[in-house]
């Protein structure tokens, strides 16, 4: 392990939260490529007109909604427009239209296009760094210069430290679905808002283990919170707090980046210790590290997590997955899976979120974003005139490119929120909220209803 010295990226006087990582031994990342390993820029892909042609056509009738949402609605669609089809041309041409269909979204949903906020929609800085809907649909941003709320009229509202708010930098997000209270993360203090209130937690006047808070959650009646200096636990209800570090848990360094609740226990993303689970009402520690114990390299595919530097854990549906800054992995209860940089579809190593939704999920990356399953990829990434260019990946298929008109804000992607229905990006230069194929466009002004 190398020196705490070499690594340590909790500093609070970072340009970006995006930097955190950047003082790993590792070419640094940019928008452009990564330090001596730099990506080549992504030329506009070549396509024949005529193949162009024929998938907007065959797009066109169904597109993703009925694809993927209605099985009985696509083959009534598709029959009656075989006998439009047939009475035309052939029979052949049909079944080669609804192949073109099927495969042109398959499983994961599809991006159509991206629109894009910033100052002039509100928001105060252009470096966000978390992006959160809440149960009652009102979204949040935390951003370089405060916390912002979308308001009715789709503008963002900001509160900074002379609203009551901890620190101006806000690092994470997470809602309490029991009371509406959200708890915010920044690089000083942890925030809760409730009734239109603001409660700071300091680690001189509670039990926070560390005034920069990278994570948070809120499991039953406790809230979670990962620091530079362990994690610690609060009990909603009493009040009182526990700290777990390098010496009352299996955490090899101190530093916590991520956690995350699921069934029964906690995942804790730890700086050097991989995954650890915790289960709190037992108070056991269950390490999951890398088999290889190598810093820099995935030695053996699929074995264990793939670094033992954890930059994100999600967990949804049964399914853990890990980000890193050496590629990402999935757990599935019974078997690792994991992925790198040109021996897989993932655009790059350098892994810093993951958004789960039903059994895929959306990774951001310093390449752009992507979304897999483990099986199906789409990466979404930006090419060399700012024009969005998307790779989709399928099993035994030709990697299929698409360029499309807009693009994300930017190509390093801090944060992301996503459902069925769209899927929100908080990158290093802006907001982007990603509108999916297919599908009307959907009316997401939040109510600005302050918890």
């Amino acid at each position: 392990m190398k020196t705490k010295e070499m690594f340590r990226r909790g500093d609070a006087s970072r340009s970006a939260l995006g930097d955190r990582a950047r003082s790993s031994p590792s070419p640094q990342p940019s928008p452009s490529g990564r330090g001596g390993n730099v990506r080549p820029p992504i030329a506009d892909p070549a396509r024949n007109a005529s193949s162009q042609t024929a998938l907007s056509f065959s797009l066109s009738p169904w597109g993703r909604a009925g694809v993927r949402g209605n099985g009985t609605w696509l083959l009534t669609t598709l029959g009656a427009f075989a006998v439009s089809l047939i009475g035309r041309t052939s029979l052949a041409a049909f079944v080669i239209a609804a192949n073109l269909c099927i495969a042109a979204d398959g499983p994961l949903p599809i991006i159509e296009r991206f629109e894009t906020f910033g100052a002039g929609d509100g928001i105060p800085a252009d470096k966000v760094h978390v992006v959160f809907k809440t149960s009652q649909g009102v979204l949040w941003i935390g951003t370089w210069d405060g916390l912002c709320v979308r308001e009715s009229n789709g503008k963002f509202r900001r509160f900074g430290p002379e609203h009551g708010l901890s620190h101006k930098m806000v690092t994470c997000i997470a809602e309490d679905k029991t009371t509406g209270d959200l708890w915010v993360g920044t690089m000083r203090g942890l925030n809760k808002m409730s009734g239109g209130r603001i409660t700071k937690f300091l680690q001189t006047d509670s039990g926070l283990p560390n005034n920069v808070v990278y994570g948070v959650d809120v499991v039953d009646d406790t809230v979670w919170a990962a620091t530079a200096a362990g994690t610690g636990a609060m009990n909603l209800k009493s009040g009182t707090w526990k700290m777990y570090d390098h010496n009352n848990s299996a955490m090899h360094e101190p530093w916590c980046y991520s956690i995350k609740g699921a069934k029964d226990v906690v995942y804790i993303g730890v700086w050097g210790s991989g995954i650890l689970e915790h289960d709190p009402k037992t108070g056991s520690f269950k390490e999951y590290r890398d088999p290889d114990r190598d810093f820099h390299y995935d030695l053996v595919a699929d074995d264990g997590p793939i670094n033992d530097i954890t930059s994100w854990v999600a967990w949804n549906d049964g399914i853990l997955w890990q980000a890193t800054y050496f590629g990402m992995s999935r757990y599935d209860g019974k078997s690792w899976k994991t992925w790198v940089q040109d021996k897989t579809p993932l655009p790059s190593n350098f892994t810093q979120f993951i958004w789960p939704v039903g059994n895929y999920a959306y990774i951001g990356h310093d390449q752009g974003a992507s979304v897999t399953d483990g099986t199906n990829w789409v990466n979404y990434l930006i090419g060399t005139n700012g024009q969005g260019v998307v790779e989709i990946h399928r099993p035994s298929a030709p990697v299929e490119k698409r360029v499309t008109a807009t693009s994300l804000a930017n190509g390093f992607v801090l944060g992301i929120w996503a459902d069925e229905r769209e899927a929100w990006f908080a990158t290093s230069k802006g907001l982007s909220r990603g509108v999916f194929s297919g599908t009307t466009r959907v009316a997401n002004a939040a109510q600005g209803k302050v918890p």
